[in-house]
């Protein structure tokens, strides 16, 4: 993103923290029907990062009819243009047609179904329609892609005694407080105040929602270098919310530290199939590389043959430095996982050394992505 689109982006965060976020534009005539804006001509070779670039202008001077026109332009071209609905959507909001907004998120996120901030935002303008349900539902779906999104925490947080268990609304806000406390660089008192929030629940019922409070104090566990403790708290987690695939990806890297390399596999394995939405089949002998165009969702799965007692090794490497975040899983012919990497290979690339094949038969390579980054060329070597 630009610096402008960062900008705005965060100005939209911000904004919808806020009840009502921002009043219709002011100098619009009060009691008249707004007409609807006609779509804006482009020319059939239009540069669409330009036109995106000229939308955008047009938001930040609240110029909201003229964007809307501009969007309709854009997404006559290219209805798959996920920053025109955005832009498009914002607009609606300012305009207080929140319904027409609400076509837009919903359009972004058949597009970005995996953008936890999407998702947050979709569930605050529920909130503004009055529907607390739909909003908590979007809510727990962005942390569903990213439990460490502390703004989400801070709309559940913000929800009304009436919406939501107040003893429930009271962890949200003990994990944001603590969140914060460690942001500030005292992990001990952070870790403190979720310790009291967690042990408030243990004379009554044990809501799943504890799970995000022992997920989030397990990363606070492992800043500490506390890696018993912060296993701990992924197991319960785990028990809590049994669907959250970022608490595998969590607990697969310390296992991976720990050399627990079939504990690693198998979480790095079950993080993949959870998040898989495409997935190509590929193969590979010893001494060769072959180049997988990652994607969001995407798993590919490589295979070859290999012998009882032959030691193999594999990286995955980012191999033009786009930022792509390589994750690796290595399943026998049973289809258990033997192992697995994250970021073993320096930076954020993945690496499985020297490991030593249990039997003579074919394996298969399981390789997506972790948080890193997920487009991008990444390149495996077997050998």
């Amino acid at each position: 993103m630009s610096k402008r689109e960062l900008l705005l982006l965060s100005l939209l965060c911000c904004a919808c923290l806020l009840a009502g976020i921002a009043a219709p534009n002011t100098s619009r005539a009060i009691g008249k029907p707004t007409p609807t804006p006609t779509p804006t001509a482009l020319p059939e070779d239009f540069d669409i990062d330009q036109a995106l670039d000229d939308l955008l202008l047009l938001l930040e001077e609240k110029a909201y009819d003229e964007a809307i026109a501009l969007a309709d332009g854009i997404l006559g071209s290219d209805e798959e243009s996920w920053k025109a609905h955005y832009y498009r959507g914002f607009a609606y909001e300012r305009l207080d047609k929140l319904h027409q907004a609400l076509r837009d998120y919903d359009a972004v996120l058949n597009i970005r179904p995996w953008d936890s901030g999407f998702w947050r935002l979709r569930g605050e303008l529920h909130l503004k329609q009055s529907d607390p349900r739909q909003a908590q539902s979007d809510f727990k779906r962005s942390l569903f892609y990213n439990p460490r999104a502390q703004q989400t925490y801070s709309s559940l947080a913000n929800l009304h005694e009436r919406d939501v268990n107040p003893a429930i609304r009271d962890l949200y806000r003990a994990i944001v407080k603590a969140r914060r406390e460690n942001a500030q660089g005292s992990s001990s008192r952070a870790i403190d105040t979720l310790t009291e929030a967690i042990e408030s629940f243990e004379r009554g019922a044990i809501p799943s929602e504890l799970g995000y409070a022992h997920y989030t104090r397990s990363t606070f566990w492992k800043g500490e270098d506390k890696l018993d403790e912060a296993l701990d708290d992924l197991r319960l987690a785990l028990e809590l919310q049994p669907d959250m695939q970022d608490y595998y990806l969590a607990r697969g890297g310390i296992y991976a530290e720990t050399e627990r390399d079939q504990q690693a596999g198998a979480d790095f394995y079950k993080r993949m199939t959870m998040l898989q939405r495409e997935n190509i089949e590929l193969e590979i002998d010893f001494g060769e590389s072959v180049t997988v165009a990652m994607a969001q969702g995407l798993v590919a799965r490589i295979r070859f043959a290999g012998e009882a007692g032959q030691p193999v090794t594999i990286a995955a490497r980012d191999n033009l430095a786009a930022g792509v975040d390589p994750l690796l899983a290595l399943i026998d012919s049973h289809g258990d996982p033997l192992t697995g990497d994250d970021d073993g290979g320096g930076e954020l690339d993945a690496l499985i050394s020297g490991y030593e094949l249990p039997a003579d038969g074919v394996y298969t390579l399981a390789l997506s992505h972790a948080n890193g980054g997920y487009e991008g060329k990444i390149r495996v070597s077997l050998r």
